[in-house]
């Protein structure tokens, strides 16, 4: 049986300041990564997007892990005990799939087993908002990986610390969050994963052009990448099952969010580096993506 695991996420400190990376600089976060997967070969079980159910499968694979998925309601929560860890990726949702998320959701928080959320286009309808309110009633995530319009959004679902609903920064929500349009500078990116990350006491990657990592308390902000990775369908699905399988390997989730980031990022600049080189296109910039995530010594190469 996999061993528990439970993070301890530190209390929000307003204002705390964020630490700069570039993933191109941080080969070590690479490295202890990929270490760390083949050690654990984590099992994860997926109850995610059908758009990116296949690519969500393979990059465990490529990356030393393996997937379960199961979404009946009969055996979701039995999946769930014989696995290391746990996603909840809400795409394409149902009223049978939120069941099961509650259901699988709920079964690894009492084993200890590792929560990600995967909240995709919380802000796209009362639908969505209503079901995953109600699956954050029912279930603590370990880590949740969100991009910035999710995370606003999710924000809107809580008080603020002053008591007023959702909180200035979070009152005006745009429409949507699958494919988020939204950017934001360096600041505001720390502040909202940092605010996210206290108000459900757990450890946010908020991704984007710069990912923002946070429990709440530490916050970083790791840069690098390349574009066109928004563009490839599932890209973001991808990064939460590889922060599935880091968390029962990494001490923590603060960590292992942090080498998700990286190691994602990294081998994104490496697809965009060898898809040039061939003056190529996103067909090969996806091929290359998944070269990146099974051969970590090519993301050094320059």
């Amino acid at each position: 049986m996999p061993k528990p695991h439970r993070t301890h996420p530190c209390p929000l400190r307003p204002g705390h300041p964020a630490t700069i990376i570039s993933a191109s600089d941080a080969g070590n976060y690479i490295v202890t990564a990929q270490k760390k997967l083949y050690e654990t070969a984590p099992r994860v079980h997926c109850l995610t997007n059908p758009v990116a159910m296949n690519d969500t499968a393979n990059i465990l694979l490529a990356v030393g892990g393996s997937a379960i998925m199961a979404e009946c309601t009969a055996e979701a929560a039995e999946i769930t005990a014989i696995c290391h860890a746990t996603l909840l990726n809400t795409g394409i949702p149902s009223d049978d799939k939120f069941a099961a998320c509650i259901l699988a959701g709920k079964r690894a928080n009492e084993l200890g087993h590792p929560v990600v959320l995967d909240p995709v286009g919380v802000g796209a309808g009362t639908y969505r908002q209503n079901n995953i309110r109600k699956l954050l009633l029912h279930v603590s995530p370990s880590l949740i990986r969100c991009n910035l319009e999710e995370a606003l959004t999710l924000l809107s679902f809580a008080p603020d610390r002053d008591g007023s609903p959702g909180g200035a920064a979070t009152r005006q929500i745009p429409h949507g969050g699958v494919e988020s349009g939204m950017d934001a500078d360096l600041d505001a990116r720390a502040d909202t994963a940092a605010r996210l990350a206290g108000t459900y006491r757990t450890t946010v990657l908020l991704s984007g052009r710069a990912d923002a990592v946070s429990d709440g308390s530490l916050t970083t902000l790791v840069t690098g990448g390349d574009a066109r990775a928004a563009r490839i369908t599932g890209s973001g699905c991808m990064l939460s099952a590889i922060c599935a399988a880091l968390l029962p390997a990494a001490p923590n989730a603060y960590q292992a969010a942090l080498y998700a980031s990286v190691f994602w990022k990294q081998a994104a600049f490496t697809a965009g580096q060898k898809t040039d080189a061939r003056a190529a296109g996103l067909g090969s910039f996806r091929m290359y993506l998944f070269d990146a995530a099974t051969n970590p010594e090519s993301m050094h190469s320059r």
